[in-house]
């Protein structure tokens, strides 16, 4: 399963696929099938220095030269400013993605694998090399570390970084890249180790250049590892933040403990849909550590997200209650709601250690649905009850207004804006502007406003708190007549995505599936009918939904170019994952019981179930183009993608989630 054979490794196919290793504080690894690093963010350890932020590449690559019966063979494979330097694809035999990453190399009459294992909870990466020499050959393996020390949204040419030595015992290094910076533990099990002392010029990050961005680096090669002999041989090289067992048993066993976490992990769904299995394995690497509050966090999107309070609120119940990680899901809310202040909860965390940013208008609204989901799952009501006192403080910042302009009008209905502030999801900005400028009364936060009134005073109704529960029964009533008075469209027969005092939005946007994709009813069934037929229409494609309707004027379709241009487009028509999973919940919902719905689910599912083969194998892009062919753009791997595709394939085709409502009260 997820196999390539040497037809898909070679560039360009082999540039195009992906595969992504998390630690589970922060740190990763990623490259391409082929082995050549077409990202700045790609390399064997990006470690997270102060969890789950303060991520440097830290080990670029591992690059090989087999030598068989005096003949050289160079395995490793980049593209230089000059073209390729190295041609090892050419030996690839085949590309193995689960359990581990694994290369396959085929010289002369040897085979040499090399998998690829990132330690749980620390910032250490384990390369494991076992050649196959049954006609004993007399081999000889090198292996040269390329090695940095910086932020990984960067790059660096060469400098005046010393790279000192501090350490060497001839296999195990210690080397501080420049006075203060971390030092990088370097090893091998079963090869010695050789000083070198060389810069690798011109590396070319291909999707950078594509991006606008700075594309070349320059790399620093401290050593060299050496093996050789004429029988079969495992050895391994690591490197890490910090020492670990470095004897051939102790490699084993970090070997051993990572293949149990990842059977662990594929077995948290008790089913034999194995892409629901590898969808659990994905939904397991956005969940990391935070130290800063010691609990643990959603990292958005690999490879440049931290954690953001929406994506977080957004992708948990796919993330965690569908895995049965009840404990995750709590640990998570309680992450955020710690930071709740003036009725909102954290849009994101910096990627540098400072203090939360409060610039979200939905995120808040986001943890009602949260909680939602889980007492369906569950049928628990300690977490909420426990929670209630934080939830009271949001609903009560929103009813008497906080920060931004967010506030309750005398209809009932939430408006939200100020000047320079993007606070809904669709908050791409050029120049301090809004590409799609939301201020006003938005369809979704409104719409989230309605279940959030209805879920408390459910709750409070269940708590005993009997007055307050009458008042946010009346003032969901009135919230929700609001609603479907001021947002229907006639004739349009859809959804305004927005409406302010003097503007009724009529952009076909994908917003409007929230209101009924949610627990609670806000239009008649003709209403969602029509609602469904219009996204349908213009909107729907096999990987998600378009942002804005291809005939609108400002329609984009494609997401490509320099950050202006991508930015331009990201809302403006490009695909995204997360809402059509609440499409999906919709048509499920409103078309329950009709000839061929469960058949058609299936049919919508399969588009990215086929993308798991694609782009980072094994899990879902952040978002598409608007225009056919929908190539992927953005994060090769977005939790909120991961977690509706595993939320739609557990809870819509596999019916697996209770049948618990939300009951009147």
């Amino acid at each position: 399963m997820f196999r390539y054979a040497s037809s898909d490794l070679v560039p360009p196919a082999g540039k195009r696929k992906e595969w992504l290793l998390t630690n589970g504080i922060g740190g990763f690894a990623a490259s391409t099938i082929s082995g050549i690093n077409t990202r700045r963010y790609h390399g064997l350890l990006i470690a997270s220095l102060k969890p789950p932020v303060d991520r440097r590449l830290l080990l670029a690559k591992l690059e090989e030269e087999v030598i068989i019966d005096g003949r050289a063979y160079k395995l490793f494979a980049s593209e230089t400013v000059g073209g390729f330097s190295g041609y090892g694809f050419n030996h690839l035999l085949e590309f193995r993605r689960f359990p581990f990453p694994a290369y396959i190399y085929e010289i002369e009459d040897c085979i040499l694998e090399k998998e690829i294992i990132l330690v749980s909870g620390q910032n250490t990466v384990l390369v494991r090399y076992s050649l196959t020499n049954a006609n004993e050959r007399q081999v000889r393996l090198h292996i040269f570390p390329l090695v940095t020390c910086r932020d990984y949204h960067h790059t660096v040419r060469r400098n005046d970084w010393p790279f000192e030595v501090v350490e060497d015992n001839g296999t195990n290094t210690a080397i501080e890249p420049f006075p203060g910076a971390p030092r990088l533990f370097l090893g091998s099990v079963g090869a010695r180790s050789e000083i070198t002392g060389f810069w690798y010029f011109d590396v070319y990050y291909e999707v950078e250049a594509a991006r606008g961005l700075d594309a070349v680096e320059d790399l620093y090669c401290p050593l060299r590892f050496v093996a050789e002999g004429a029988n079969t041989m495992e050895l391994w090289v690591w490197a890490g933040t910090e020492r670990v067992d470095s004897s051939i048993a102790g490699m084993r066993r970090y070997r051993e403990q990572e293949i149990s976490r990842i059977q662990d992990l594929a077995d948290s769904i008790s089913t034999d849909n194995k892409y629901l299995r590898i969808l659990s394995l994905a939904a397991n690497s956005f969940l990391v550590r935070r130290s800063e509050i010691e609990g643990l966090t959603v990292i958005a999107g690999y490879p440049w997200f931290a954690d953001w309070g929406r994506d977080a609120m957004i992708s948990l119940p796919g993330l965690t209650l569908t895995t049965g990680r009840f404990d995750d899901f709590r640990q998570v809310i309680r992450t955020f709601l710690t930071c709740e202040k003036d009725g909102l909860i954290p849009n994101l965390f910096p990627d540098n250690p400072g203090p939360p940013v409060y610039n979200t208008a939905d995120a808040s609204l986001w943890v009602f649905w949260c909680l939602y989901k889980y007492y369906q799952y569950t049928g628990d009501l300690n977490l909420p009850a426990e929670q209630y006192p934080g939830l009271l403080r949001i609903l009560e910042g929103h009813i008497k207004g906080t920060r931004h302009g967010i506030r309750m009008e005398s209809d009932g209905l939430i408006t939200q804006g100020e000047p320079f502030y993007a606070l809904t999801w669709m908050d791409a900005q050029v120049g301090g502007e809004a590409v799609t400028p939301r201020r006003g009364k938005t369809v979704e936060i409104n719409a989230l406003w309605c279940l959030a009134l209805y879920f408390a005073g459910f709750l409070a109704s269940r708590l005993g708190d009997t007055a307050r529960a009458r008042s946010l029964k009346e003032l969901f009533y009135k919230s929700r007549e609001s609603f479907g008075r001021e947002f229907w469209f006639a004739e349009g027969g859809y959804l305004y995505d927005r409406i302010d005092e003097d503007e009724r939005d009529e952009s076909i946007r994908c917003n409007q599936v929230i209101a009924l994709s949610l627990p609670v009813r806000l239009l008649t069934p003709d209403r969602e009918k029509k609602v469904l037929g219009t996204v349908w229409r213009h909107l729907y494609t096999g990987y998600g939904l378009r942002t804005l309707s291809p005939a609108d004027e400002k329609y984009r379709g494609q997401c490509t170019g320099d950050q202006y241009r991508r930015d331009n487009a990201y809302h403006q028509g490009t695909v995204w994952v997360w809402p059509w999973g609440h499409f999906i919940t919709a048509l499920a919902r409103v078309y329950s019981g009709y000839p061929g719905i469960d058949g058609l689910l299936r049919r919508l599912v399969s588009p990215l179930i086929a993308h798991l083969h694609e782009e980072c194998v094994g899990t879902v892009s952040e978002i598409f183009d608007g225009d056919p062919p929908h190539h992927p753009r953005g994060c090769f791997a977005q939790a909120w993608s991961v977690a509706e595709l595993l939320r739609v394939i557990y809870e819509e085709i596999e019916r697996r989630a209770p049948k618990r409502t939300l009951p009147e009260w």
